[in-house]
């Protein structure tokens, strides 16, 4: 990596400006993964694909792995989850839940061309209640909380579901769960969960801890 990103500015020829590798690499930080198909991040993998091995420098100066999957086009950062910000124990529990389910429907080939897998609310409810021992509640506005960290870093969203579903909308698991929290990364997250989690005997409402 450069000491500044200058000279590959002006090694493109007019094509990239110092500020477009500042805004790529900020954003693929803050998202943490970033699709070819999404119009609002393609500008920046497309610069950040180009030229992978100074973000790759970059970003490891950061303390993250930059990686990529070309087959469906994208790229994504992790870092060591016992470094990890600590989020809250719900949050923390949705995501576990939303990459369980990735792994259940990868294994039964049930994943679109794009990687990403579609799950209903009842499925998710049934899915959340097998592993926390709690119910989920599915209202917009939980819902929303709880997708806010999985939304930003490209891990899941939110979509409508068909007019004849019966049920007012779907969540679309993208494929970069499977990176962001790989096996290593859920047997870390996981156990630093343990001891928050509550037994079938505790009171479900009680006081929560961060993760």
């Amino acid at each position: 990596m450069p000491r500044n990103w200058e000279s590959l500015a002006q090694s493109s020829e007019g094509i990239y400006q110092v500020q477009d590798f500042q805004q790529a690499l900020y954003q693929l930080v803050t998202q943490q993964c970033l699709y070819l198909r999404h119009p609002s991040q393609a500008v920046a993998y497309r610069l950040i694909s180009r030229y992978r091995s100074e973000f790759t420098d970059a970003a490891d100066l950061m303390g993250l792995k930059l990686g990529f999957s070309d087959r469906l086009s994208f790229c994504f950062v992790v870092q060591d989850v016992a470094k990890a910000q600590a989020m809250d124990l719900k949050e923390s529990l949705f995501l576990l839940t939303l990459r369980q389910i990735y792994h259940l429907h990868a294994n039964a080939g049930d994943l679109g061309v794009d990687g990403v897998t579609t799950v209903g609310l009842p499925e998710l409810q049934e899915s959340y209640k097998l592993l926390t021992k709690r119910d989920l509640e599915t209202s917009r506005g939980a819902m929303d909380a709880l997708l806010k960290t999985a939304r930003r870093q490209g891990l899941a969203r939110q979509s409508d579901a068909d007019k004849d579903d019966g049920q007012p909308y779907v969540i679309e698991i993208l494929p970069g769960i499977a990176e962001v929290l790989s096996e290593y990364a859920i047997s870390r997250f996981g156990a630093a969960l343990k001891v928050s989690i509550p037994s079938e005997n505790t009171d479900a409402e009680g006081e929560e801890t961060g993760a």
